[in-house]
């Protein structure tokens, strides 16, 4: 199986403040790589900052999983436009449930994509309503 990395794109420091929350419960985990599109950056920026640890990585013969943060937006269209450059993987939509899966089971699943549809369902999984009426029901 092919070493994998993790490139997390979002708006802000989103993304970086994320992987540094799931750092706090998983440890620290060098296959992320994080970056945010700031105010006063160009998108053109952050997309070359992308292409740039995309061509890290495929140097390295890795695997790449680009999670953004939102479907649409900037950062987003940046993900996308990762797929011209790099045979790597994209998920719109990150949350904490979906990393934290991803990274337990990132040497765990043979195929890529069962890795990222494993990790989808946990972030799907994450999203729970609770009203005062729900509040002690598991």
């Amino acid at each position: 199986m092919k070493a994998r990395k993790v490139l997390v794109i979002t708006h802000g420091h989103f993304g970086i403040e994320l992987v540094k929350s799931v750092e706090i419960i998983m440890g620290k985990q060098d296959f992320i790589d994080a970056m945010g599109l700031v105010p006063g950056q160009s998108v053109d920026d952050l997309r070359q900052q992308a292409f740039d640890v995309l061509a890290k990585n495929d140097a390295e013969g890795a695997e790449t999983i680009v999670a953004c943060d939102l479907f649409g937006g900037s950062p987003g269209n940046v993900a996308l436009s990762c797929l011209g450059k790099s045979d790597c993987k994209v998920v719109l939509g990150v949350n904490m449930p979906f990393l934290i899966e991803l990274i337990q089971d990132v040497n765990d699943i043979e195929s890529i994509d069962e890795l990222i549809d494993t990790a989808m369902e946990a972030g799907r999984a994450g999203l729970i309503k609770k009203d005062r009426a729900t509040l002690l029901e598991g």
